[in-house]
């Protein structure tokens, strides 16, 4: 239940919940209309088949740390349906603006535009993937930022978690934890400065916990498993990081007119954006409209924590830029393509062509498919088991094969050859020519480009 913030007058309490309000009312409709794909799938599939050693041990193939698997963990394997996920996604924003609304220091104007706005209207809300989490924890260090020297251990616990989000995130942590842990242990070293024994050790415990969780979140993920989801840049990846570049420059030149007040501040967002920009460039450089809006969310956090400074000039100019980022990064471009293909048509047609086999096949309880890591879009949709000519496994028990076209299409012409799949169906992501089956139904387009063709083999 919402409280009135000290301080706040009756008229900005009211504006508040109403705004809060319409925000649930429009993330329940986005989320009402999502059609999940792949990614979202992929990491139920995880949480109700794995094991949590299970998805520790290929967690490297996942690209990032598991803190949102193992959310969806129990839910999963107590044989909740998918759309389980969407509620805590769901849930999950809403805490995040309810933070963002009644317990961050900022005009309730602006709170009420940001809240109504990416990322929390519709893609962390709606697609239910790890970012959600990072936005959530991104706001509790917000509101916990002013008191961080008061209780410097419950300061470090959202820090720690946030390194179990996505590696994109580290930079953030490490910003944090440099700017706050090591440089008040420093001042405390060097006697510049006096602490009670209890702060230290607290601050101290809390710089244990977050080097731990780095460790175990580095050791977890990088190994040489992992390098088949990394991919070169693209025009869009130098954009991404050009925008970051100029957003740096521009708090840089923000900390300078403020007289240096808001160092800290400071050298948290370029940290953040300067370890984004070496794994968009070394490492993992596609972009997708998730870690795009990443930038608003580091950049969000800046904003937050420079407004207790009474500067009014220089936090409308801190908001100028936070609203431009977007324009600068192409994410808003992003989120209304998004948004039309959810609201018009599918992101991927995983759930019609399981519709179509569940109502047109009922005496088929074997699918064979050519790629595990699209079709097991179908899975949550389907009692039929679905069954990889490529890996010669069930989907359940594929879900870290990495596609190896050259391989799939091999499968697929070998499928003659095979007395077995005889009077069977196959499902088809790769489009082939010349097939040597009987084409049944083709799903329509969807935004992922995950369009399936049923084939029967006579």
């Amino acid at each position: 239940m919402t409280t009135q913030r000290p301080g706040s007058s009756k008229k900005e309490f009211i504006v508040r919940t109403v705004v809060f309000i319409l925000f649930l009312a429009l993330n329940l409709w986005f989320i009402l209309i999502h059609e999940p794909w792949r990614d979202e799938i992929h990491a139920w599939l995880m949480a109700k088949y794995m094991s949590p050693v299970e998805m520790i041990e290929f967690s490297s193939y996942e690209g990032h740390p598991l803190l949102w698997h193992f959310m969806l963990m129990p839910f999963a394997k107590l044989g909740a349906p998918v759309w389980t996920m969407h509620v805590i996604s769901y849930i999950t924003v809403a805490a995040s603006a309810y933070l963002m609304l009644f317990k961050t220091k900022m005009n309730y104007i602006v709170q009420s535009v940001i809240v109504l706005f990416v990322p929390f209207i519709f893609i962390y809300s709606s697609v239910a993937r790890n970012y959600c989490l990072i936005l959530l924890l991104t706001m509790i260090i917000a509101v916990m930022y002013d008191d961080r020297y008061k209780h410097p251990f419950l300061y470090s616990i959202p820090i720690a978690l946030m390194v179990f989000t996505h590696g994109c995130a580290w930079g953030l942590v490490a910003g944090l934890t440099v700017t706050f842990h090591i440089y008040e242990l420093y001042r405390v070293i060097t006697g510049k400065v006096r602490k009670a024994d209890s702060k230290v050790i607290q601050t101290t415990a809390g710089l244990a916990v977050i080097a731990i969780s780095s460790i175990t979140a580095v050791l977890t993920i990088y190994s040489s498993r992992s390098v088949g989801y990394f991919s070169g840049g693209d025009g869009k990846t130098d954009i991404t990081i050009l925008s970051m570049v100029l957003i740096m420059v521009m708090a840089i030149v923000i900390t300078i007119l403020m007289k240096g007040k808001i160092w800290r501040e400071t050298v948290v967002l370029v940290m953040a954006y300067s370890f984004m920009i070496v794994i968009y460039k070394i490492s993992y450089s596609s972009v997708i409209l998730q870690r795009l809006l990443l930038i608003q969310v580091f950049l969000l956090l800046f904003v937050i924590c420079i407004r207790q400074d009474d500067n009014k000039k220089i936090n409308v100019a801190a908001l100028a830029v936070y609203f431009l980022s977007f324009l600068v990064s192409g994410a808003v471009f992003d989120t209304f393509e998004a948004v039309r293909w959810d609201v018009t048509g599918h992101y991927s047609s995983a759930e019609e062509m399981a519709d179509y086999i569940n109502r047109n096949l009922p005496d088929e309880d074997m699918i064979l498919v050519d790629a595990g890591i699209y079709a097991q879009t179908m899975v949550p949709y389907t009692d039929k088991k679905l069954y990889d000519i490529n890996y010669k496994e069930y989907i359940t028990d594929s879900l870290y094969c990495m596609d190896d076209t050259d391989a799939i299409y091999a499968a697929i012409f070998d499928i003659p050859k095979h007395p077995e799949y005889k009077g069977r169906y196959l499902v088809l992501r790769y489009r082939i020519e010349n097939s040597p089956f009987d084409e049944i139904y083709r799903t329509s387009d969807s935004y992922t480009g995950e369009e399936f063709t049923l084939f029967f083999i006579k």
